[in-house]
């Protein structure tokens, strides 16, 4: 099956196209690079592996949560793709694009719990499960302080060792946190890692090979629109000095 995928939700900027033989895989910063990159490198891409607008099965991208611009462009371009050529779209969560990604590179993980970061001290947090050869989702997305993250219950009692993967692009303390909130003898493994393009493909695959998966409905079909956990992008002046005076002083070690 053919697919253009595109994913920007976090900080980095990763682009996919796949036909039935080949792949091809971009990833870059994105950021404020991102809308000058994004469109060269996919028309690129289709060129690389003999493919048109017109042989897609459809334009991969993911709806968030994520960064608020990276979202806006993903389904802006996205949109625009699809109108001009008549080819449908599908959003995936991003936090699943992650849990994806993480098998991708640790394919004998099957519990993921996945953070993006969210800025302003917070985090984006969902838990994903490999069962069945399909994902199941163990805990939505979710807006949360990093202290606020925990595992599910079942997967700290799980004989696996270690039960879980916590994959993420952030270093929030988030570790720490869990094994104290958890209790100091919970174990998982840690993945630093940002949703993939190329994992955006491999759940459409897997969507197309059995569409009665449950982590996609229609209106993930429908007009591209981005997922949004909190609609306030950045903090006040005023906001981020009271945060600051909240903040516990950091002490020097002797």
């Amino acid at each position: 099956m053919n697919f253009l995928a595109i994913e920007c939700s976090s900080e980095t900027l990763s682009l996919a196209a796949s036909n039935d033989l080949d792949a091809w895989h971009f990833e870059s910063a994105g950021g404020a690079l991102t809308s000058s990159t994004l469109i060269p490198e996919c028309l690129n891409g289709l060129t690389q592996l003999g493919l048109q607008f017109s042989t897609l099965e459809a334009i991969l991208y993911g709806k968030g949560p994520g960064s608020f611009t990276g979202l806006r462009t993903a389904c802006s371009v996205a949109q625009g793709f699809s109108y001009a050529s008549k080819i449908k779209t599908l959003g995936f969560d991003s936090l699943l694009t992650l849990a994806q990604s993480a098998r991708q590179v640790s394919p004998q993980f099957t519990k993921m719990l996945c953070l993006l970061d969210a800025r302003m001290g917070q985090l984006y947090v969902g838990a994903y499960e490999w069962i069945d050869m399909r994902w199941q989702v163990i805990q939505s997305p979710q807006l949360l302080l990093p202290e606020e993250v925990v595992a599910p219950v079942s997967w700290t009692q799980s004989s696996l060792d270690p039960p879980f993967v916590v994959v993420s692009n952030t270093r929030l303390g988030i570790l720490e946190t869990l094994s104290t909130k958890q209790g100091p003898c919970v174990k998982y493994e840690s993945m630093h890692l940002s949703p993939r393009a190329d994992a955006l493909i491999e759940l459409a695959r897997l969507y197309f090979s059995s569409p009665e998966n449950t982590w996609v409905s229609k209106s993930d079909f429908l007009l591209p629109t981005p997922f949004y956990l909190r609609d306030k992008v950045a903090q006040t002046t005023l906001e981020r000095l009271h945060s600051r005076l909240q903040s516990p002083p950091k002490t020097s070690k002797l």
